[in-house]
């Protein structure tokens, strides 16, 4: 017996079609195997939700952050909200904001080594 989405009615397995409302079962398959390939939306534990800003917004932030004022803490504070679960699909802030993250540690280093150079280099 096959089940309609739709309605809910049981149908035999031999109908292509629901004899209540119509619904194609075909359809119904390739819905079925597309909502798997979906991602669901991530359990949230109560004491790890934040308020306003959830953490793909705070990893954008930090990352532009470590870019505009490169200091090593902006840079560990995005990567920090990009592993923490968010309730939001922000994908793309929390993306960029990891890659800013990484330009932005990469201008820190740079920068430590310049000034390092600076003051051991032989006069």
């Amino acid at each position: 017996m096959i089940k309609c989405i739709r309605c809910g009615k049981e149908n035999d397995d031999k109908n292509e079609v629901c004899s209540n409302c119509g619904y194609s079962f075909k359809e119904q398959k390739v819905e079925e195997a597309y909502r798997k390939l979906l991602k669901e939306d991530p359990v949230v534990p109560d004491e790890e939700k934040s308020g306003l800003i959830d953490s793909p917004i705070l990893t954008f932030i930090f990352g532009i952050l470590s870019m505009i004022l490169p200091i090593f803490v902006f840079s560990f504070l995005a990567w920090y909200n990009y592993k923490k679960p968010s309730k939001v699909k922000l994908e793309p802030f929390r993306n960029v904001g990891n890659i800013f993250a990484y330009i932005g540690a990469a201008i820190s280093i740079f920068l430590l080594v310049y000034i390092a150079w600076g003051l051991f280099a032989p006069k």
